[in-house]
């Protein structure tokens, strides 16, 4: 876990509050857990009830879960863009017009692409999945995502390749609109939009 999409002073702020909070509830607490043995087990082995041990826990979940709702803008700058997006690629090679399928995975530190392409007639000709991410703010506000891809070809003849892309998001619209290029030297746009938060892992329905 990192924590570069996080706010900085707000973070550095959070966490002497977090400590505060978990000091007084493990003070609090400290006499029913040595009551119990298996509490004072539990405790011994993994730090659980410490206070290290719970602010381990919460910064977990929030990474991993309460960054999606907006009380967690406090410290987190990031929008949630998990989800199956749908659309076509334009590729400069032979002028290819393709179906285009990417599921993004995402906590509040991640972000990973994997993208499916394929005809219209739902017969998926290549795999890529990200290697190297970066979300960037704007200075409009909207974000861009950067990422550098491995590409395996369900086509004979076609070996993998590797690439790099970078794509804009539009809120309004839930779309991601970009160019990408390759080791091939081929280069090509993107446009996909969200058509469901549910992954499939997959590219036909």
């Amino acid at each position: 876990m990192n924590f570069k999409y996080y706010k900085t002073n707000n973070l550095i702020a959070f966490v002497p509050v977090l400590t505060i909070l978990f000091t007084l509830f493990c003070n609090q607490f400290e006499d029913s857990i040595n009551s119990s043995e298996t509490l004072k087990s539990i405790s011994s082995y993994i730090s659980i009830f410490s206070v290290l041990g719970l602010m381990t826990l919460c910064l977990k979940l929030i990474d991993q879960e309460l960054w999606k709702y907006k009380i967690s803008n406090l410290i987190i700058d990031i929008p949630n863009f998990n989800g199956r997006y749908e659309g076509e690629m334009i590729s400069s090679y032979n002028n290819t017009k393709l179906k285009c399928v990417m599921e993004i995975t995402q906590t509040a530190s991640t972000i990973h692409v994997c993208t499916y392409v394929g005809d219209f007639q739902n017969t998926q000709s290549s795999k890529s999945i990200t290697i190297c991410e970066e979300l960037e703010k704007q200075k409009n506000g909207f974000y861009r995502l950067y990422y550098n891809y491995e590409n395996e070809s369900n086509l004979p003849n076609k070996g993998g390749h590797k690439g790099t892309a970078y794509l804009e998001f539009f809120p309004d619209i839930k779309t991601f609109r970009g160019k990408y290029f390759n080791d091939r030297s081929n280069t090509g746009s993107i446009d996909v939009n969200l058509r469901s938060k549910k992954l499939k892992g997959r590219f036909n329905v």
